[in-house]
């Protein structure tokens, strides 16, 4: 969770009042639980145009007499910039940003991609772009595990969706290449058919742990040499905890985000969206993931790449940024 990992980073610079309000489900809650921070109740997702309303009611009710203007972080692939701008008459609003480029007129737009830079953005005078992977909200456990030797399990995870059933195409089409190694498989909260994905675990990937509807993938990350992922910011993670990653590509907005970040030399895709996971030829899946198996130069060297475009946690460097902008 980018909002999280921006929280914690600016109460370690001395921030006090922050607060979430999102829809989410209980472990997502129960982890910012943990972190220390309340939750407001959202009624509506966050940054649509009722989302947005809906912070603006709760500024008015609770912060009309704050002297500081206050910050409000909108995170959401919802969001519109339409939706966001009444928000930036009553505070400093930062928008996370991913592809497509929306264009927020917000003091800052945060887009943590690699291949992003500013110059992506249209230019204006009273907003600024902080670019590229230096800017990630990785959490800081992804780049210890970096540091752990001979980790020997295979993760695959398909993301919190999954549409297709992709976890089940995996098991039944790469399940007999997995013998012999240790198996973790992440099964999201909204998958459409655990009971098939689960059944094909069983038949084709014995051996397999299931972890379901995990809140975070630290865990999997310390023990985990390869992964086969969905496209998503999972990929991120996981290449910052120095892990090789064999991307599929589960809907159509993620095949320009894998192929961008394979042109960096990190990830491997092995696949895109089809109708029914069924159509999906599994040749090419099959010699990625043989090619990782058993080419440990070749998976090295991806693994290098990777760790290079995420160099340390970007949360602290964010949190300065946004206080030199904002604070100024």
């Amino acid at each position: 969770m980018r909002c999280l990992t921006l929280a914690e980073s600016l109460r370690a610079q001395g921030a006090m009042n922050i607060k979430f309000m999102v829809q989410a489900s209980s472990r997502i809650l129960q982890r910012i639980y943990d972190s220390g921070f309340s939750v407001l109740d959202a009624r509506f997702v966050t940054g649509t145009k009722e989302s947005c309303a809906e912070i603006l009611d709760w500024n008015h009710q609770n912060c009309q007499n704050d002297p500081i203007r206050p910050w409000i972080v909108i995170d959401g692939k919802y969001a519109s910039p339409s939706s966001v701008e009444p928000l930036s008459h009553i505070a400093n609003v930062i928008c996370f940003d991913d592809f497509p480029y929306r264009d927020f007129p917000v003091p800052v737009i945060v887009n943590a991609q690699p291949w992003t830079t500013e110059l992506d953005y249209p230019q204006h005078a009273d907003r600024q772009i902080l670019s590229g992977g230096r800017f990630n909200s990785i959490h800081p456990r992804y780049f210890e595990a970096a540091k752990i030797e001979n980790r020997q399990a295979i993760l695959i995870t398909m993301g919190g969706e999954d549409p297709q059933n992709d976890t089940a195409w995996i098991a039944n089409s790469l399940g007999d290449m997995l013998t012999g190694y240790p198996v973790i498989v992440a099964i999201g909260p909204s998958h459409p058919d655990q009971l098939e994905a689960v059944n094909a675990i069983n038949q084709h990937i014995p051996q397999a742990e299931i972890l379901y509807a995990p809140s975070s993938l630290t865990l999997a990350a310390e023990r985990s040499f390869l992964a086969i992922s969905a496209g998503g910011t999972s990929c991120y993670e996981l290449q910052a905890a120095g892990i090789a990653v064999a991307a599929l590509a589960v809907e159509h907005h993620q095949l320009e985000f894998i192929n961008a970040l394979e042109r960096l030399g990190g990830i491997v895709s092995i696949g895109g969206p089809q109708k029914s996971s069924d159509e999906r030829d599994s040749g090419p899946a099959r010699r990625i993931v043989q090619r990782f198996l058993y080419h440990s130069a070749w998976r090295e060297e991806r693994i290098e790449r990777g760790k290079a475009m995420f160099p340390a946690p970007g949360g602290p460097y964010l949190a300065q940024r946004l206080a030199d902008i904002l604070l100024k």
